[in-house]
């Protein structure tokens, strides 16, 4: 039996990272106020973050997880996501999109293609 992919949009499966780091955030409005006490208020709980990265990755595969998120490649800006998460301990689905994206070339071959990356790393941020 396969595992389950860890990070999903659609039908799409993300290959299977080197590394998953999750993170929950909480918004808050908050300020000191003249005795050095912070007042504020929760605007939104929970809010997640994945990291991923791959020691090694196709060139085929990093485009086709980069196109997701690639209104001209066929995919959008926000997507419904499907990942772990850390605060209920399984698989759950959050609108999303992509932030930075880094990868290093591996190997080009004798055309001079890239035929892969080494390092390469995304963060995807719940809206």
């Amino acid at each position: 039996m396969a595992f389950k992919a860890l990070v999903s949009i659609g039908d799409y499966d993300f290959p299977a990272p080197s590394t998953y780091s999750g993170t929950t955030a909480t918004l808050v409005d908050s300020a000191r106020n003249t005795k050095g006490y912070v007042i504020g208020s929760v605007i939104r709980e929970d809010i997640g973050k994945v990291e991923m990265s791959w020691l090694f990755i196709s060139t085929a595969d990093w485009k086709n997880i980069l196109s997701q998120f690639s209104s001209v490649r066929g995919g959008a800006f926000y997507q419904d996501v499907t990942f772990f998460c850390q605060d209920i301990g399984g698989w759950t689905t959050r609108r999303m999109y992509v932030s930075d994206r880094t990868a290093s070339i591996f190997k080009r071959d004798e055309t001079g293609a890239i035929i892969g990356y080494v390092d390469a790393s995304l963060s995807l941020v719940e809206v």
